[in-house]
Formats: structure tokens, sequence, C-alpha cells
């Protein structure tokens, strides 16, 4: 694939990724690679790459003579993605050496700045992408890159979870508050606050889609 097919790659997964978690594409909705090509004036191949890409994230799923569509997880699912992601964002809060060092410290509050502003101006754009880079620099501290990795490729399967908690102020006011408590408990040395709070950040996103699922696909008897 040349560079700019890459690039073009690139920017097609990261803009259908937005549309997912901002609810602009919703649960079981299809992604027809026509409209998709046109869209992005890109070539097919690249669409279709790029269909796989997000299939990889566990944003959509494909099906022989049905094309893509976005990917609905059942509240059972989610209840088993959670629990992997707490055992595994627990696990790397109990490695992170505490008190974190100065640098690690002042990189967290940068990010957590640009998150800042981003909620203030509710630029939902600037929020997800904050929302990315502060958990990156936040478990790439526990210094296991495979832990890390695994962390960012469990996050990624529930960006399409997330729009419930996104599009609600309330929740984004709660993130940003506890972005802001984990760097307190890294830079206090509180390992038993930094496991919980840890544990706590992943419920909101987690309860608003279960309850969002149900409402809307549950049928009325």
């Amino acid at each position: 694939m040349t560079a700019s097919a890459g690039r073009a790659l690139s920017a097609i997964v990261s803009e259908l990724e937005e549309d997912i978690v901002f609810g602009r594409l919703h649960p079981r909705e299809r992604l027809v690679e026509e409209v998709l090509t046109e869209r992005f004036a890109a070539k097919r191949h690249v669409v279709r790459q790029a269909l796989v890409e997000l299939e990889r994230m566990g944003l959509i799923e494909r099906h022989r003579n049905r094309g893509a569509v976005v990917k609905a997880y059942t509240p059972e699912e989610v209840q088993q993605l959670y629990v992997v992601r707490e055992m595994l964002e627990t696990g790397a809060a109990r490695l992170i050496p505490l008190p974190l060092p100065a640098d690690r410290i002042a990189a967290l509050e940068a990010i957590q700045r640009a998150h800042d502003s981003a909620v203030a101006a509710e630029d939902m754009h600037g929020v997800f992408r904050a929302n990315i880079a502060f958990h990156r620099a936040l478990f790439s501290a526990c210094d296991n890159p495979y832990l890390a990795s695994a962390i960012e490729e469990f996050a990624q399967k529930t960006h399409a979870i997330r729009f419930y908690s996104v599009v609600k102020h309330t929740l984004l006011i709660k993130a940003r508050d506890d972005h802001r408590a984990i760097i307190e408990a890294l830079r206090a040395g509180d390992r038993n606050r930094l496991i919980e709070l840890c544990r706590d950040h992943l419920l909101p996103s987690k309860q608003s889609y279960i309850a969002a699922y149900r409402q809307r696909f549950t049928p009325v008897e």
C-alpha cells in the first residue's frame, strides 16, 4: 500500500470510529461500500481494508452476502468485555510504580488540561482523542507493554459501547473529575485509591449502554 493510500485508510478508520462513538452510526446500521467510496473519494480496496480494520477493533461485523454493520453488543457481551477490562486495568494499576515520577505526572497533567478544555467547550472530537491519550499514558506507566497493548485493544472494542455515556454532559464531567482524582492518587502514592478509581471509571459507559440496549431492543410484551 502506498503512503497516500495508508493515510487515506487511517483517515477513513478514524472518521468512522468517531461516527460510531458519537452515535452518527447506530448499532446494526449498515456500512455500504459504494456509499463509503463516494463519501471518502477512496478506492474500493481502501474502503474494504478500512472495514477489515474496524472489524478487528470490534466496532463492526462483516457477513458474507450481507456486508458490514455496526456492532451491537448484547448486555451479556458487554458484561463479559468489562470483566476483562477491569481485570486488565486494575492489574496495571497494581504495577504502576508509586508515587509516579514527576515527569510522568506532568505528562498526564498536560493531557488532562487538553481534556478539561475539550469538555468545557463541548468539543467531542477533542474529548474523545484526549481521553484515549490520557489512558494510553496512564497504563503505559505499568511498564509492561504487552499489558498496556491489551488494555488499549479492549478499550477499542468498547468504543461502540461508549456513545451513551459520551453524549451525557454529566458523565463527561464525571470522567474529567475521575482523571483528576487518578492523577492525585498517582502523586500521593495511594494504590488502593488508584485501583478503586480505575475500577469505578469503567462503570458509567457499561451501565448506560446496557440500559439503552434494553430500552431499544427488548420487545414489548
